[in-house]
């Protein structure tokens, strides 16, 4: 990871090499976002711009070909999301400008993309239907299941708030390693959102999954900078207490595979934002 920053700081070329690979290989696009915002925070706007702009290029033509600008959106939420780092110094809230980029993103994949959506739509039938075949049970299960357009539109812009806020993360641990090595991990530890911004957003993350399946898929956005809080809360509580790598892996499986502790992340963070809990816990 090291080697792959110092390539795409040695100059503007490499850094456009790096971010154009990622703009057509979607498995590399993750890399190439995190790429410009090495580069946006590292050497100014002005060149996180020129290496934003040419990236995007080939990220729309493939979106206009195959209807797919998922990776166009990845790469300019990643570069407003640097753009605000820079300028305010602030993570939490250039993890917070990602969502209206993505929210925005979905929105017009909605509105101006519903082939696309349909065709997803349409091959998810299909497999269905395969199932039915095979196990009539599970793909009735399955079909039940059947998310609508509107559903496919709130949980890809909510997969790529998520994507770009990793990929920002990664860039700044990138700047990190290059110029202020731990500068990262006390930064991520320290993340805290304002805690009126805290009790909007987890308010309207739990009342979407209440409502229903429909708005849950939106409203899931407003958790992503909560839940990402939550994660320097706990890297933060297990510092103190000297609880090693192997208590972080524990947790982030038990969060994966266990829905009750991803609400429980969310309302962790609104007490420690007005509370200040975590920061209470004594060291071991």
């Amino acid at each position: 990871m090291r080697g792959l920053a110092e390539f795409i700081m040695r100059g503007r070329w490499q850094a456009l090499a790096v971010a154009v690979l990622g703009s057509v290989l979607v498995i590399a696009a993750p890399m190439s976002a995190a790429a410009i915002a090495l580069v946006t925070m590292a050497q100014g706007m002005r060149n996180g711009t020129w290496v934003a702009l040419w990236a995007l290029l080939p990220a729309l033509l493939l979106g206009w070909v195959s209807g797919d600008y998922g990776t166009g959106f990845l790469l300019l939420s990643v570069y407003v999301g640097a753009v605000v780092l820079a300028q305010t110094l602030s993570l939490s809230l250039a993890l917070i400008a990602i969502i209206p980029v993505s929210a925005v993103g979905g929105f017009v994949l909605l509105t101006f993309n519903t082939a696309f959506l349909e065709a997803m739509l349409s091959m998810l039938d299909a497999w269905i239907a395969a199932l039915q075949s095979e196990s009539p049970e599970t793909g009735d299960s399955l079909s039940a299941l059947r998310p609508t357009a509107n559903q496919v539109a709130g949980l890809m812009a909510t997969g790529n708030a998520f994507l770009a806020s990793l990929s920002l993360l990664l860039g700044r641990y990138w700047q990190s390693a290059l110029f202020k090595p731990g500068a990262f991990g006390e930064e991520f530890r320290a993340l805290k959102l304002p805690g009126a911004l805290t009790a909007l957003l987890v308010l309207v993350a739990m009342a979407g999954a209440l409502s229903g399946s429909e708005t849950a898929a939106w409203s899931a956005l407003a958790g992503i900078p909560v839940t990402l809080a939550g994660f320097g809360l706990f890297h933060h509580i297990a510092k103190r207490q000297q609880l090693g790598g192997t208590f972080l892996t524990i947790g982030y499986v038990l969060w994966v595979i266990v829905d009750g502790l991803k609400v429980g992340v969310l309302l962790a963070v609104l007490l420690d934002a007005f509370l200040d809990l975590g920061r209470r816990v004594k060291p071991k």
